[in-house]
C-alpha cells in the first residue's frame, strides 16, 4: 500500500521561444516553474522554485532522467482510489529582484482555505475538528471499525521561509477501541473520517480550479504587481491514482502532457505521479 504520491517532471519542451521573433533573437529562455498543492490531511504544499533550463530557444527540450521529482504528498493511509490536484505555474525569470511566486502561493493558499472552510460548513464541521480527526494515517485500515482510536488537537504549523503552512495533528493519544467492536461511535468516527478526507480533496479541487480561472492571462501580472518574474497562467492537473498499487510504481492514468502559453510563448511538460 502507497503511503504517499510524488509528482515528478520527465520533460519540458520550447515549442515556441518568449517575446515574440523580435525578442527571441536577443536572449533565450530562463524556465523555472513551481508546483501548489495539497495531501490528504489538509496541508498545502509549495514546491519552491524549480530550476528548469536556462537557455530554452525554439524546440529545446529539457529531459531529466531520472524524472525531477517537484512535491511529495501524505496519502494519509487511503487504500482506494483517490483524485489528486495540482497548480502548476511556469515562470521566466533572468532577473534576481521580485519574487511573484510567493505572492502566488499566498493567494492559491487563501483559495484552499476558503474552499476548505465551505466544504467543512456543508458538512457540518469546523476547521479544528477537521484538524483533530486527520491524524496521520487516519484513512488507513488500521484506523479503522474496530482498531485504535485516536484523538488530538490540530495545529497550524509555517514551514521554511513561509513556503509551507501545513495543517497537521498536534500530540495524539491512541486508546483501546471500547468494548463491542463496531460500536455506533466507532461507525460514527468512521464516517466523520471519511467526510474530513472528501472535504480535504474536493477543496484542493475547488482551488485549483479557481486559481487558474482568477489568475489567467492579464490577471497575473496584475497578481505579481512589482516582481520581475513573468509568470505564465497556472495550469490545473487533476489525477485519479489508485493507492493500492505497490510502493515504487505510477499508477495507471498517473501520466500527461500539459501546455504552457504566455508572453508569446508555448511550452510543454511530461509528467507522472510516483507512489511510494
Amino acid at each position: 500500500m502507497a503511503s504517499s504520491a510524488t509528482f515528478r517532471i520527465h520533460r519540458v519542451k520550447c515549442r515556441d521561444e518568449m517575446g515574440g521573433s523580435f525578442r527571441e533573437n536577443f536572449g533565450n529562455d530562463e524556465i523555472k516553474c513551481a508546483v501548489f498543492s495539497a495531501d490528504l490531511r489538509g496541508s498545502t504544499r509549495n514546491s519552491g522554485r524549480i530550476d528548469i533550463y536556462d537557455d530554452f530557444d525554439d524546440g529545446d527540450v529539457k529531459t531529466f532522467d531520472p524524472p525531477k521529482e517537484v512535491v511529495t504528498l501524505d496519502l494519509a493511509g487511503t487504500t482506494g482510489e483517490v483524485e489528486l490536484a495540482f497548480s502548476v505555474l511556469l515562470i521566466e525569470s533572468q532577473l534576481t529582484e521580485g519574487d511573484g511566486l510567493q505572492k502566488a502561493w499566498d493567494a492559491f493558499v487563501k483559495l484552499y482555505e476558503e474552499s476548505l472552510k465551505g466544504e467543512l460548513t456543508k458538512r457540518q464541521l469546523t476547521l479544528q475538528q477537521a484538524h483533530t480527526i486527520a491524524q496521520p494515517g487516519y484513512l488507513a485500515p488500521s484506523a479503522s471499525v474496530g482498531g485504535p482510536r485516536l484523538h488530538g488537537l490540530g495545529t497550524a504549523i509555517a514551514g521554511t521561509g513561509g513556503m509551507l503552512m501545513a495543517w497537521g495533528a498536534g500530540s495524539g493519544v491512541a486508546t483501546a477501541a471500547a468494548a463491542g467492536t463496531g460500536s455506533d461511535d466507532d461507525k460514527n468516527d468512521e464516517e466523520k473520517k471519511k467526510t474530513v478526507g472528501d472535504a480535504f480533496i474536493v477543496a484542493l479541487g475547488t482551488a485549483c480550479a479557481l486559481f487558474v480561472v482568477k489568475y489567467a492571462g492579464a490577471a497575473v501580472s496584475a497578481l505579481i504587481g512589482w516582481a520581475k518574474d513573468k509568470l505564465f497562467p497556472p495550469v490545473p492537473i487533476k489525477a485519479k491514482i489508485d493507492a493500492s498499487v505497490p510502493p515504487g510504481t505510477v499508477p495507471p492514468n498517473a501520466t500527461g502532457v500539459v501546455e504552457f502559453r504566455g508572453h508569446d510563448g508555448i511550452y510543454e511538460m511530461e509528467w507522472d505521479i510516483l507512489v511510494r
